[in-house]
């Protein structure tokens, strides 16, 4: 419900030689958590701060004001995930702190409880620019909460409404279907823009991951957003008799048939992504432009 709200759902494609993998898809919106607020009537403030002491002092105020902050880091920096592969803009809660053992509580994504993380190595995270989401000044978010209670029929309709507005609308490849329909476009040729073999073999296997392993349910988040429509039938029972559920369901599936296509082709030394995975590609294209269209057009 939440990953809704925030009209979750976003494609970013970047190819780069200067990026570890050089080409890399992103299925999340950049702004979800401020989204959520602003059709929730929630009140929110997005705060930075120029060195470690001010962010820390900054978040540190919000806790003892009673919110949790939410935090932009570098996942790669956070201890508890156990990996290298740099992902900045990733999000956290700020629960609380010890000082005097100098650590943060922090929640992340479906972890069940709280994770510890040192002081110093959460301002690392905190400080990142590593891509595709960081910005400078170790930004956070303070939300409180609305003035009155949302009516969530309403909010559910303007969450989907934002959503095929925010895929739509840029048109020149950068994010949204655009890129979709870029991405698809250039898969043939990544064999070929690589910098080595491991690169290459690196690319598709991250894009497997991205799309259906690394924390978004599958589908590259579009199985997520699919349940997140069921609720909302329950909130809006007109949104059932639009389709958009079962409809985003096929396109979840799309993205995971070609997902493990491109695991299939990282295995193969120097292989290009097959006429199949190509053809799958330019299928996810067609049926997310469709998706987003036939919501702009109906949800009212």
């Amino acid at each position: 419900m939440v990953f809704g709200l925030g009209a979750g759902l976003g494609f970013y494609y970047v190819a780069s030689p200067a990026l570890s993998p050089s080409h890399l898809v992103i299925g999340r919106q950049e702004g979800l958590e401020r989204t959520a607020c602003e059709v929730l009537g929630a009140r929110f403030t997005e705060r930075t701060a120029d060195d470690a002491a001010s962010a820390w002092a900054g978040v540190r105020a919000a806790l003892e004001r009673g919110l949790a902050p939410v935090l932009v880091t570098d996942l790669a920096a956070l201890p508890y995930w156990r990996t290298s592969t740099p992902f900045g803009g990733h999000r956290i809660a700020l629960a609380g702190h010890d000082e005097a053992r100098g650590v943060a509580f922090v929640a992340d994504t479906d972890r069940p409880g709280l994770e510890e993380v040192p002081l110093d190595v959460l301002d690392r995270a905190r400080a990142s620019i590593a891509p595709p989401f960081a910005a400078p000044g170790r930004p956070w978010l303070e939300v409180d909460a609305p003035r009155a209670p949302p009516a969530l029929a309403g909010a559910v309709r303007e969450a989907i409404r934002r959503q095929a507005r925010d895929m739509l609308l840029p048109v020149d490849g950068s994010g949204g279907v655009s890129a979709v329909e870029r991405f698809a476009a250039e898969l043939p040729r990544w064999h070929l823009e690589a910098r080595d073999e491991a690169d290459r073999a690196w690319s598709f296997r991250y894009a497997w991951q991205v799309i259906e392993k690394r924390g978004n349910g599958g589908g590259l988040f579009r199985r997520l957003y699919a349940r997140f429509l069921g609720e909302a039938e329950a909130l809006a029972p007109e949104l059932a008799t639009l389709g958009l559920r079962p409809a985003m369901e096929a396109v979840a599936d799309a993205w995971t048939r070609l997902a493990h296509a491109l695991r299939e082709v990282a295995a193969v030394p120097d292989a290009p992504a097959p006429e199949a995975a190509a053809a799958l590609a330019r299928e996810v294209a067609g049926l997310e432009r469709r998706w987003y269209e036939d919501a702009a057009a109906r949800v009212r």
